[in-house]
């Protein structure tokens, strides 16, 4: 396994949920034939927790987190340690996932000895019609009224439900209450951390039977309170010969790009891992070897450094890439 480390093709990990769909829309379906019933989440690129294997090259079959652990320098970048920091996941949501809040990184020390919180962006890839999402609060409210409107039965009313549509991207800060609702598709990008507050679970049945467990105290402390979320614009356009770039959202440890590829896409070199989950298109990397084929629904991880990656689209063919880049 010496040599230069090249992009890494990941094989998905597939989770059954609560809230998630007797089977995959169509169009993921397709990409994920070998789904199980009842999936929730599909984790696309992990180094935790579900980590998500190499499929073919020298590193066939071992973990992300192996391949950190071996090559740290290349995969994460010069003097970075730890684990890598992104989790890439598509979410399918067949019932209401339930009310949460994620620590920052600072909560997320002191409660629960992680290195990192977790803040998240959501972009749609499917949307039912009226499909909704939980985004902050309709209006202020502190600890005590939420403690005693969850009591009640009536923190509904404190929510605020955000429509969402195919092509809208929402950024999830650490601190923020939500929750998505049924009818959803959604790519995920988040700091590479599973620590969740669930702070309502719509007095629902858990696997087992009983009710999931709670994590108010802990919720209400980590809760930075906001009003309404709202889609995020584009924040930037870049346009070069054969291929535009979108960035979709920009959060402090990493950033959400759309690609789109009419003839070849060289990546800057930055010094930090990316993740690329191809949504539509085909055609061919290479990186000082072989090309190696690029189809829809594949997810790859770009190492910090290492030969240039050249990603060429076939003739004819726009390839459309979500390209997660750590900061």
């Amino acid at each position: 396994m010496d040599g230069a480390l090249r992009p890494l093709l990941l094989r998905p990990v597939f989770l059954p949920k609560v809230w998630g769909v007797a089977s995959l829309p169509p169009g993921l379906a397709e990409l994920f034939a070998e789904a199980p019933t009842g999936v929730g989440e599909i984790w696309l690129a992990s180094a935790r927790h579900h980590v998500t294997t190499v499929i073919g090259g020298p590193f066939e079959g071992l973990g992300l987190d192996e391949v950190a652990s071996r090559r740290p320098a290349e995969l994460l970048g010069q003097g970075a340690t730890g684990h890598f920091p992104l989790l890439a996941k598509i979410l399918c949501v067949g019932q209401w996932l339930s009310v949460q809040v994620h620590p920052d990184d600072e909560t997320a020390r002191r409660l629960e000895g992680e290195p990192w919180g977790k803040s998240e962006v959501w972009r749609v890839l499917e949307a039912a019609p009226e499909a909704q999402i939980i985004h902050g609060l309709g209006h202020p409210a502190g600890p005590d009224e939420l403690r005693r409107a969850l009591a009640q039965g009536t923190l509904a009313g404190l929510l605020a439900r955000v429509p969402a549509a195919t092509g809208q991207t929402f950024a999830i800060p650490a601190g923020t209450i939500h929750a998505t609702g049924p009818g959803l598709t959604i790519f995920e990008v988040q700091q590479a951390s599973d620590v969740t507050y669930r702070f309502y679970d719509w007095d629902r049945p858990g696997d087992d039977g009983r009710p999931r467990a709670l994590h108010v105290d802990k919720a209400l402390e980590a809760l930075r309170p906001s009003g309404p979320g709202r889609p995020e614009p584009v924040a930037q356009v870049v346009e070069r010969p054969g291929c535009v770039s979108e960035m979709l959202a920009r959060m402090p440890a990493f950033s959400l790009w759309r690609r789109r590829v009419a003839q070849l896409f060289i990546p800057p070199a930055e010094g930090r891992p990316r993740v690329w989950f191809v949504l539509a298109g085909r055609g061919h990397l290479e990186a000082d070897g072989p090309p190696r084929p690029v189809e829809p629904g594949q997810c790859w991880v770009l190492p910090a450094l290492g030969p240039r990656p050249v990603l060429r689209a076939m003739a004819e063919n726009e390839l459309i890439i979500l390209e997660s880049a750590a900061h």
